[in-house]
């Protein structure tokens, strides 16, 4: 074992002096020996933590799915000694953008186990006590793994924001994860790897310029043929993930797991001899049953540093990071105001924008809306029979080509006068008697509205009015719901060879005074 340890200020000359070697002014950083390989890229915590404050931070961060507290702690202090930013860098409360190690190094968040595990299983824990000042300590064979131990001797607390007196989880994670990747103490005091933090300190979090001469000059600086990720997209089950410089084929695709992982078993969830597409720019694969929110890496064929990418954030249902374009964009929706019911199949709402020709699916409020109504008229128009909105008020009509998903705000209001929809709302659409009829009622909330059909022409609510010979049938009378909207469904409708096939409709709102405001007419084919 080779412990490398994290001392308290009040005796930080002493304890590290022994750490020390003369070196150059030019470089403060120093090495134990070592790196780790592409085998050796995978961080757990065991949360063993005796401190409430702990793992008491409950607020997630955008860049880091799935995660609070302890673990979400450990989790930013591994990505800052990325290659580049961890997905777009935020998430340290102190401002700090995560992801400054510019090497060909990338660590895997590869979430929760079970137990402390032996010197080299890569494990963050706690150790009951520990002699003299150390705050930490690092176990580091190197070569095959490491071992973390913070001690219980001290008050620890997950952040993010101010500490008090205790000490700072993220900070001294990123301090000893430097040691496991083959650093020394360093004679910055500017330098995360400096061999003290004093308590209530949340400014090693972020690592400095001899921190990220150290990492370059253990790992190289970032090849400019390392595998890059700036793109996760998740959809339907499947993650597609874009880049640049993916194998043409044999690359291995890294998940965080779901679930706990044993101490003694590899955690990584791999799915291998994948492929990629478009000059190796886009790899796409079938999420695994066992993978969870976390980190994605994708490694590359062949071996060495070099081959394994950043690691990217993805929750495993939506989009991290900027998909490469062109993608459509919605610059206005006519008319922005829409009416609850627009009776009828006409597309009468108009999306203008660019790129709209990439479009694969039309959305409200998240949900997709049915193909069959909306048509693609070109690159800046999609037509659109809008569905029933779920409520008036502000709603979100959005397209997406399957990467990159554009919103835009529109506002859903009652009709002025009532409105009316019976099966599809167009002339004479057929009606199935033995299907039932389903009819829709639109107006403003809380009138009362009655609906009359009749086989011989638009009915008349006043009997003064219709002809002598028009049959009247009482279709119902509905007060408008909150939603401005209301869909009954009519069965043990009339035979049509008895009464006819074609019917008429209206709907009247019981409003003084009369004649009572009619809805637009009505009709529908009534077959057997």
């Amino acid at each position: 074992m080779n412990p490398r340890s994290l001392a308290l200020p009040v005796l930080a000359l002493g304890g590290a002096a022994l750490l020390f070697a003369p070196l150059r002014s030019s470089q403060a950083f120093k090495k134990i020996g070592g790196f780790l390989d592409e085998t050796q890229r995978d961080v757990r915590v065991v949360d063993n933590f005796s401190d409430p404050t702990a793992g008491d931070n409950t607020v997630p961060a955008s860049q880091f799915p799935g995660y609070t507290g302890l673990q979400l702690a450990i989790w930013k202090a591994v990505v800052e000694w990325g290659s580049q930013l961890h997905g777009d860098g935020e998430g340290d409360i102190n401002g700090n953008l995560l992801g400054s190690g510019g090497a060909n190094f990338d660590g895997f968040w590869a979430g929760k186990t079970n137990g402390v595990g032996n010197m080299n299983a890569n494990i963050v824990s706690t150790i009951s006590s520990c002699s003299g000042n150390t705050l930490a300590y690092t176990e580091t064979p190197i070569w095959t793994g490491w071992r973390i131990r913070f001690c219980e001797n001290w008050t620890w607390d997950d952040g993010p924001g101010a500490i008090g007196s205790r000490f700072d989880i993220q900070g001294v994670m990123c301090h000893e994860y430097g040691h496991a990747l083959g650093l020394g103490h360093s004679s910055s005091n500017a330098a995360t790897m400096f061999p003290s933090v004093g308590a209530g300190s949340t400014g090693i979090r972020s690592i400095d310029a001899d921190d990220i001469a150290g990492i370059k000059c253990i790992y190289g600086a970032a090849s400019v043929t390392k595998p890059t990720i700036v793109a996760a997209v998740a959809s339907a089950g499947t993650l597609t993930i874009y880049g640049s410089n993916f194998g043409a084929t044999g690359n291995e695709v890294w998940f965080t797991p779901s679930a706990f992982t044993a101490t003694s078993t590899d955690p990584i969830v791999r799915v291998t001899g994948v492929s990629s597409s478009t000059g190796g720019t886009i790899v796409s694969v079938t999420i695994p049953a066992e993978a969870g929110p976390g980190d994605v890496i994708v490694n590359g064929p062949g071996h060495g540093n070099d081959t394994i990418s950043n690691a990217f954030p993805t929750d495993l249902v939506g989009t991290f990071g900027d998909v490469p374009g062109p993608h459509p964009d919605i610059t206005d929706v006519t008319p922005s105001a829409i009416d609850a019911l627009i009776p009828g199949t006409a597309q009468t709402i108009t999306l203008s924008g660019t790129q709209l020709d990439l479009v694969t699916s039309v959305l409200l409020d998240g949900l997709d809306i049915d193909p069959a109504r909306y048509t693609l008229v070109d690159a800046s128009t999609i037509t659109l029979d809008m569905p029933q909105a779920s409520s008036l008020g502000a709603h979100t009509l959005a397209v997406t080509d399957g990467a990159v998903t554009d919103p835009y705000s529109v506002t859903i209001v009652a009709p002025t006068t009532p409105m009316l929809q019976w099966g599809t709302g167009d002339a004479l659409n057929v009606i199935d008697k033995d299907n039932g009829l389903d009819i829709i009622v639109s107006g403003q909330v809380g009138t009362a509205h009655v609906v009359r059909g009749s086989p011989v022409g638009p009915p008349a609510l006043n009997k003064y009015l219709r002809p002598l010979n028009m049959v009247l049938v009482d279709a119902g009378t509905y007060v408008i719901p909150a939603e401005g909207w209301l869909q009954v469904h009519l069965s043990d409708l009339p035979d049509p060879a008895v009464v006819g096939a074609t019917w008429f409709a209206r709907s009247f709102e019981l409003t003084p005074p009369k004649p009572f405001p009619a809805s637009n007419d009505q009709s529908i084919t009534l077959v057997p």
